[in-house]
């Protein structure tokens, strides 16, 4: 079954992308807890334990389990490679949960034998993860966009793990690392957020757009231009740091890569505004949201190499993680959800019984209602942990928890609609 330049016959089991999808809001609960519990203190620097923590809650708990189950569910759909050892992604997430969780209690506690399970439990997991959906792409002949970017985030992917693992040993002294630490960190970041994790969302963006708001299609070498820019930068970014360079050479490599996410920012916002269904709904907020923050992240991440206020990473986190990866994945959920909920349990039904729009499936006063609260999180987190105001980072944290467990609940309802067979 093909619709839209989607190969449906290849989708995997109803239950792979689900267990990830319900997943994330666990984690998201937890991070919020984190914050709430924490408070300020959490903002204060970047190499504490419990702020590590919190960063890995939200893109290994949240963004990273979202990814995955994107990945299994999009790869086989969007580029039409079939990903082997299907019945593997159970394990995946099996491993994934006790890795973070582990990572978590690990941290916190300071236990060795924590982090011994937290290497090999994501160890295992990404070495499956990874060699499933790289075998599945590799195995594609067309280099259509979204090909090219869903490979390249994997491979970043593979390059920040193995960076992670070895940080991660050394702190706990299970190893020696050879290079500083301070360049492993930033190597870990970039090749994690800018590479895995954007460019993933970049390059789906490509043809979801389209697909989900009947817009005009994305322009084919503008999207070219952008991952070759943003591919450029991730790789001159990364030599310039492990040479150690200076700051105006960093920021050069970087000024491709911020050129490309603005570029690629104004062509969705332009392909939303002249989409040919003007509803609008809170998938579109999302999108609208996580559009403005993508630049203004690289944006606070390219001043901090000229003026190193510790201020500066926190700014591009709380709007790389929160504003962008979390914003967009969010609202991604609310389209994928649905469509897959009606394609699995009542495509086939058509015509035999009454079955419900895909607007029934997740009503949209349910998902505007948790809209409203996650921006409330980031409008008061932002500022809170700028200025160091800590009520008002308590209060972000009260709205964060409120949205991540409304998020849960709203996926919950749409998993929970099924067919209504009459005799």
């Amino acid at each position: 079954m093909k619709s839209s330049g989607l190969s449906l016959d290849q989708a995997p089991p109803e239950d792979i992308p689900f267990r990830f999808f319900l997943t994330a809001p666990v984690f998201g609960f937890l991070a919020g807890s984190l914050i709430l519990f924490r408070g300020v203190l959490l903002f204060s620097s970047s190499w504490h334990f419990e702020t590590i923590v919190l960063t890995h809650l939200i893109t290994l708990g949240w963004v990273m389990m979202i990814m995955m189950g994107a990945f299994y569910q999009l790869v086989p759909v969007l580029a039409g490679g079939q990903v082997p050892w299907i019945a593997l992604s159970r394990a995946v997430h099996f491993f994934m949960t006790i890795g973070i969780l582990a990572l978590a209690g690990g941290l916190i506690l300071i236990s060795p034998l924590l982090i011994a399970v937290v290497i090999t439990a994501l160890f295992l997991a990404f070495t499956v993860f990874l060699t499933q959906l790289l075998t599945a792409l590799f195995r594609v002949k067309a280099n259509r966009p979204v090909v090219v970017a869903m490979r390249i985030s994997l491979i970043s992917l593979a390059l920040a793990v193995s960076l992670g693992v070895l940080e991660l040993g050394a702190v706990t002294g299970l190893w020696p690392l050879l290079i500083e630490r301070s360049i492993v960190k930033s190597l870990h970041v970039t090749l994690a957020l800018s590479g895995g994790i954007g460019g993933l969302i970049v390059g789906v963006g490509f043809h979801v757009i389209p697909m989900f708001y009947l817009s005009s299609p994305f322009p084919e070498k503008r999207a070219v231009w952008i991952l070759n820019a943003g591919l450029f930068s991730l790789a001159a970014f990364s030599v310039l740091l492990l040479i150690s360079a200076g700051s105006a050479m960093l920021f050069t490599a970087m000024l491709p890569g911020v050129a490309a996410s603005i570029i690629f920012a104004v062509t969705v916002w332009q392909m939303l505004l002249k989409r040919k269904r003007k509803v609008v709904d809170a998938t579109l907020r999302f999108w609208q949201i996580g559009l403005l923050a993508f630049p203004l992240s690289l944006l606070c991440l390219a001043a901090q190499l000229f003026w190193p206020d510790e201020r500066l990473p926190f700014a591009f986190g709380l709007l790389f993680l929160m504003g962008f990866a979390a914003t967009i994945t969010n609202g991604m959920l609310y389209k994928i959800v649905p469509f897959l909920i009606w394609f699995h349990r009542f495509s086939t039904l058509v015509g035999k019984v009454k079955v419900p729009l895909l607007k029934d499936i997740l009503p949209a006063k349910r998902t505007t209602a948790q809209l409203l609260t996650a921006v409330l999180a980031l409008l008061t987190l932002l500022p809170g942990a700028l200025l160091h105001i800590d009520w008002l980072v308590r209060a972000g944290a009260v709205f964060w928890l409120t949205s991540s467990g409304w998020l849960g609940l709203n996926l919950i309802f749409a998993f929970r609609q099924k067919p209504v067979i009459n005799d």
